[in-house]
């Protein structure tokens, strides 16, 4: 009984490296990009909060990736694949504008956008 509980849980163990193994070399394919969207200042609960625009990023045949919605004190964080992408974005006017990017390996990005 001891043998088979003891067995259970090493074939645990090595399957959960195996799988945390696989989810690492995957991992290093991609890259953490910082959106700063334009922003204005709002009062908010008291406060005055710096909001940042919404977004979405589209990649280089057309599909929607991620978006974003309006978020407040700090810009929106993704994670992206190598490769060519356009980021969509509502400047201060209430238009819609977009940018070209091309991630390339490496840890972080910034994009800051008009």
């Amino acid at each position: 009984m001891i043998k088979k509980i003891a067995l259970s849980i090493f074939i645990q163990i090595t399957s959960f490296q195996i799988c945390s193994n696989a989810t690492n070399y995957e991992e290093d394919n991609f890259l953490i990009v910082e959106v700063v969207t334009p922003a204005k200042q709002v009062y908010d609960d008291g406060i005055y909060r710096v909001q940042f625009s919404s977004f979405y990023v589209v990649d280089e045949v057309g599909n929607k990736i991620i978006s974003s919605g309006e978020v407040f004190d700090y810009a929106a964080k993704i994670k992206l694949k190598e490769g060519f992408y356009t980021i969509f974005y509502k400047n201060l006017t209430g238009k819609l504008a977009q940018k070209e990017i091309n991630i390339t390996k490496g840890n972080m990005l910034q994009i800051r956008l008009d």
